[in-house]
């Protein structure tokens, strides 16, 4: 683990003796995950000294042991970082405290305490190192929420931006008043400061440059421009020289009009007259992500400006073929490892979005986002990108950034660059959550070549020919960009091509799935055996259930389903759903399937819905549930299909993991409330003695509801449709909606619990309909009626999934609709509103007729 472990063992000995306590046991289980452990210990030896009264803090961590592993994360990953935190050791307490890392802080919030911190300086040198303790502060919780993985990539770089937008207020707000004194200028500075680039994408590095570009009044004066001028120069010394405690940013200026050739700062009519009479392509395109971040006066204009110059009406083929060939140009020069300008990088991802973004934003305003993965999305929204290929972009930025976050955290440079020393490379692969670097170049590569090919086939860059893979993406029509990126990433890709175009049925079953179940395609393309199966067809024969399910399992199961009309999806998806419990089980606990896996109406987006039973010792029950969530939740991390869910357990999230049978049948006789009776009418034994399964068949249907609680199950099916369902999805929602899964599940479960004697023994929805039909509850019509409504929104449900349509909603966009439509075998949009209406209003009027004669 350590590079050198007897002085690593000196440096735990010199902690506990300071700590007055034994932190060895501690400090080498989490620094044996630490991707720098040397450098961590170093780190916190220096930190604790630093504090003045190292024996205190030190022996805090003992009872903050949940919490150390953040501090050491953040102390081995940036040398700059940990000499902030060394800087200042009271900063700790944002790591070590409760409650210190939480949700971004806003731009309102950083500006009202860098406010604070501003009127309490005296002079501008001094107010300027308070606003590099600002950012040192506030970086802190970023990295390790960054770094722990608590917010997800978009919220660490808009984080980062947000931080960088008030500090570009507050220099200004710093500095400006004493020039505007001594230079006898106005109060208001009469400047604008732009952002360009990831900044104005609101897509920052932890070590980006910020492209400003400066605007000046029309109505100012010759002396006033020059002073201006000085101004803009001083600003930017203010942002970017080293102090005591470093730069706030380097300054790029560089974008501005005429480049470095261009006066600093020049008039809002001349910055608007070089962009519609002298701007290059590449130059109306960086416009696209630019925005006024000093100086709200030139908001609206400017927005109106970046309307018209990047987002023309048509744009002309020869601007496309201009801006792809710069990039080439750009390309050439980069170094192979070059994650930012080299091939499949991060700049082909960005320039793919914005050229679709200057193509066709002209005539819809949705699409003018600045930040590349809001614009993706909204490209797929669009129908413009293929919700694969959308997902492909998004996934592959998203991993390409945070390595280069990675990489630039280390020493705060801007690096682009993997490095070439296998030892560092080593530490990289670690902190992206990876075994060796072998593992994270081969997903280095994948996503690179599925970026490279979807740039290169939907801006047609590549050029035609015969060969097998242009004869496959003639053939593939509008998908060929996301067939030529599947197919792209895979070894030996020419020969599957062959297969492709010599082999109908092989190009079909391709097709359909990219047609019906573009979210499986990322799966496919990493698994060759899965993508070979489907190539030869053998993915259509029942496979031999594995005794631990993979998500190669999960991908065979839906695509037999696509491929297959009856396929009984729901079915095959609870038994992988079993069968992941069931390999992961430890002993000595019962395990009761709740939910749609109780019901085995298992879905491809379903949690597993689990309670845990004993006959024994609760305590050890409880260790063993533990374990066992572990374990679920750790196989999903690795890429199983499916994580637990315990939150339908008696008393939910704050319940006991595991209960005795006589606790349950206790709790259930003095505190059970009405809801978690109807939660447990969907209860199916997995694992155990099936007197697990009488204990909670058993309070689930002891005795009927009387007419209060009847009543209090009705008005939480009420809240659940005013709080859970937006206004516009009522009708949109297919399982909480009106008329939707939730209808017909309650309308059961409310039958079964005011005649409890007349339920089916199965758990499984289509079974119990016909059970209550049979004791009178429902009539033939209601019962068909019934039967024919889940299958129909079942089936609905697991389209919109796989069509990568998210949130259980019907599409508004049309050519979703239509797309949606054609998958389920009818005419059109309007087909398919027509039949999802009859049913939806049919099961609503049996919900409200059925819940009435109760």
């Amino acid at each position: 683990m350590f590079r050198d472990s007897e002085a690593a063992a000196r440096a735990i000995e010199r902690l506990s003796a300071s700590a007055g306590v034994d932190l060895a046991p501690l400090l080498n289980e989490v620094l044996a995950r630490n991707p720098l452990p040397d450098l961590a210990l170093t780190n916190l030896e220096r930190w604790a000294n630093a504090t003045g009264s190292p024996s205190l803090h030190l022996s805090q961590l003992v009872d903050l042991a949940g919490r150390v592993p953040m501090l050491l994360s953040l102390l081995g990953a940036s040398q700059p970082l940990a000499d902030a935190l060394i800087q200042n050791p009271e900063l700790a307490s944002l790591v070590l405290e409760p409650g210190g890392i939480g949700k971004p802080l806003t731009v309102e919030r950083l500006l009202a305490e860098g406010r604070r911190l501003l009127a309490a300086a005296s002079g501008q040198a001094y107010a300027l190192d308070r606003l590099r303790y600002l950012r040192q502060r506030t970086i802190v919780p970023i990295v390790v929420a960054d770094l722990s993985e608590f917010w997800d990539q978009e919220m660490v770089w808009r984080a980062l931006s947000d931080l960088a937008d008030a500090l570009l207020k507050l220099t200004m707000e710093a500095i400006w008043p004493p020039f505007a004194r001594l230079k006898e200028l106005p109060e208001e500075p009469p400047v604008a400061v732009i952002a360009f680039g990831k900044l104005g994408g609101r897509e920052l590095n932890y070590s980006s440059d910020v492209d400003l570009v400066y605007v000046a009044k029309d109505d100012i004066d010759e002396r006033t421009e020059r002073e201006l001028a000085r101004f803009c120069e001083a600003y930017g010394r203010a942002l970017s020289e080293k102090m005591g405690r470093g730069s706030l940013y380097r300054v790029d200026l560089r974008l501005r009009p005429y480049g470095a050739a261009g006066a600093i700062v020049r008039r809002e009519r001349a910055v608007e007259s070089y962009y519609r009479l002298y701007a290059e392509p590449w130059e109306a395109q960086a416009l696209l992500r630019s925005r006024v971040v000093v100086g709200d006066w030139l908001a609206p204009r400017w927005e109106e400006l970046v309307g018209q110059i990047a987002f023309p009406p048509v744009m002309s083929e020869s601007n496309l073929r201009e801006m792809a060939d710069t990039r080439v140009r750009i390309e050439e020069i980069a170094q192979g490892d070059d994650l930012k300008r080299g091939p499949g990088g991060i700049r082909d991802a960005e320039f793919l979005v914005q050229a679709l973004q200057m193509a066709h934003g002209g005539n819809d305003p949705s699409l003018r986002a600045p930040a590349t993965l809001e614009a993706a999305r909204a490209l797929a929204e669009a129908d413009i990108l293929e919700p694969a290929a959308a997902r492909a972009i998004v996934e592959g930025y998203t991993f390409l950034r945070k390595l280069e976050h990675r990489l630039q955290l280390g020493g705060d440079q801007q690096t682009h660059t993997m490095p070439e020393d296998p030892a560092r490379r080593a530490v990289l692969a670690r902190t992206m959550g990876y075994h060796d670097a072998g593992a994270l170049s081969r997903a280095l590569g994948r996503h690179r070549r599925t970026i490279g090919t979807l740039y290169r086939s939907i801006l047609r860059l590549d050029s035609d020919g015969s060969d097998a893979r242009s004869v496959v993406g003639s053939r593939s029509g509008t998908h060929a960009p996301t067939l030529l990126a599947w197919f792209d990433a895979l070894p030996e890709a020419e020969a599957f091509y062959e297969v492709l175009r010599d082999n109908e049925g092989s190009l079909t079953r391709v097709l359909r799935i990219l047609r019906e179940a573009p979210r499986l395609v990322d799966n496919f393309r990493s698994n060759l055996t899965l993508t070979e199966e489907l190539l030869s067809g053998e993915i259509e024969e029942t496979p031999e259930r594995l005794p631990e399910p993979s998500r190669s399992d999960f991908t065979r199961t839906l695509a037999r389903w696509t491929l297959h009309d009856g396929f009984p999806l729901e079915q095959a998806l609870a038994e992988i759903g079993d069968a992941a419990v069931l390999a992961n089980l430890s002993p000595g606990i019962d395990v009761i399937a709740l939910g749609s896996l109780g019901l085995e109406e298992t879905g491809p987006g379903s949690d597993l819905d689990l309670l845990f039973l004993t006959d024994g010792d609760q305590a050890a029950a409880e260790r063993a549930a533990q374990e066992t969530l572990t374990k679920i939740d750790q196989a999903a991390r690795e890429g199983a299909p499916f994580r637990a869910d315990l939150r339908l357990r008696p008393e939910g999230g704050k319940g006991l993991l595991a209960r005795t049978y006589e606790g349950l049948l206790t709790y259930a006789a003095r505190d059970m409330e009405t809801w978690e009776r109807f939660a447990l009418g969907h209860a199916r034994l997995i694992a155990g003695s099936p007197k697990a399964l009488d204990a909670v068949r058993y309070v689930a249907r002891e005795r009927p509801v009387d007419r209060e609680e009847l009543a209090d199950l009705k008005r939480m099916k009420r809240r659940i449709e005013t709080e859970r369902v937006r206004p516009a999805h009522v009708r949109r929602d297919v399982k909480l909606g009106r008329g939707g899964l939730n209808d017909i599940e309650w309308l059961v479960r409310l039958v079964e619990m005011v005649h409890p004697g007349d339920r089916a023994t199965s758990s499984r929805m289509h079974d119990r309909i016909v059970a209550l039909a049979e004791g009178g509850h429902f009539n033939l019509f209601e019962r068909d009626a019934l039967l024919e409504a889940r299958r129909w929104l079942l089936d609905l449900r697991h389209r919109l999934w796989l069509m990568d349509i998210e949130g259980d909603l019907l599409p508004e966009n049309p050519e979703r609709l239509a797309r949606l439509a054609q998958v389920l075998w009818l005419e059109d949009a309007n087909a398919l509103l027509r039949r999802h209406t009859e049913i939806t209003d049919r099961v609503r009027t049996l919900y409200e007729t059925g819940v009435e004669r109760l």
